[in-house]
């Protein structure tokens, strides 16, 4: 039977090396190379730029990205965080791979996002919890007066994704709609459902339910360029709003058995084209 001072030394000295090792790896670990890699990541699998200001290690596989910022080319700020925590699949890394977990404040809320990229397959997984609609500046810059919490989760392999999101106290203000103002509205709930095939999003369900106004859409959208529309509104008012807008809803001649005003929209994102 070994003395138990020699089985110790080995211990001690097993520890001293591992201990050792972590702190050269940690000292040594290329987080920089990690921030330039996830720039460039997205820029060539989405065509859009993020950029990080800085990176803090907090141990050789976990790090805090400060300010990062996802935009379009033009200069569109799509999101930003002040601060998120990443974990690091260091044996993904070192072969080629990146395997990211991403936990993110944003918008008064939180983002999760779950990331795999190995060479012929891809994936992408996103969770967001009571974001804060009214602070999302790209509404305000496009004229939308919005509030209220929004949430849900996404999920993509490939060039194929779905998902489902969940809405609120949705509440907009001074909305304009082709120069046409459009009645303040508040809905206590709402949900969306979609599907995106390659850039082609899929709008399989969209319901609004405020006591003014019920609301429905669905059909599809291009998201490249300029993003062509294609899709089917209904529209069901309280008695109080039919009779404010009966002007404008007198414009509206399809309507179905359940009481829905029945519109399309087409033209682009920034120029819809509604047709009556």
């Amino acid at each position: 039977m070994p003395e138990r001072r020699p089985i110790i030394r080995i211990l001690a000295l097993s520890t001293y090396f591992l201990l050792a090792f972590l702190l050269f790896l940690f000292l040594l670990f290329p987080f920089d190379r990690i921030k330039l890699r996830l720039e460039s990541e997205v820029g060539q699998r989405t065509g859009l730029e993020l950029s990080i200001a800085h990176v803090s290690p907090r141990f050789f596989n976990r790090f805090a990205l400060r300010d990062m910022v996802l935009s379009t080319r033009s200069g569109s700020v799509l999101f930003e965080s002040p601060e998120a925590h990443a974990t690091l699949s260091v044996l993904a890394f070192l072969r080629g791979a990146l395997a990211l977990d991403l936990h993110a404040s944003a918008y008064n809320g939180e983002v999760v996002l779950h990331t795999r990229q190995e060479k012929n397959a891809q994936s992408f997984q996103m969770d967001a919890n009571n974001l804060d609609i009214a602070s999302y500046a790209l509404l305000k810059l496009q004229g939308f007066h919005l509030a209220g919490l929004l949430g849900g989760n996404f999920e993509m392999i490939g060039d194929s994704g779905k998902g489902k999101l969940w809405v609120k106290g949705l509440a907009s203000r001074e909305l304009k709609v082709k120069g046409f103002p459009v009645p303040d509205l508040d809905f206590e709930q709402g949900w969306i459902e979609g599907e995106l095939k390659g850039d082609r999003l899929f709008v399989k369900k969209l319901e609004l339910e405020g006591k003014e106004l019920s609301l429905r859409v669905n059909g599809d959208m291009v998201l490249r360029e300029q993003g062509m529309l294609n899709l089917t509104i209904k529209l069901k008012p309280s008695e109080r709003l039919a009779h404010d807008q009966s002007a404008l809803l007198s414009l509206l001649k399809n309507k179905d058995i359940d009481g829905f005003y029945i519109l399309t929209l087409g033209g682009t994102v920034a120029s819809p084209l509604p047709r009556l």
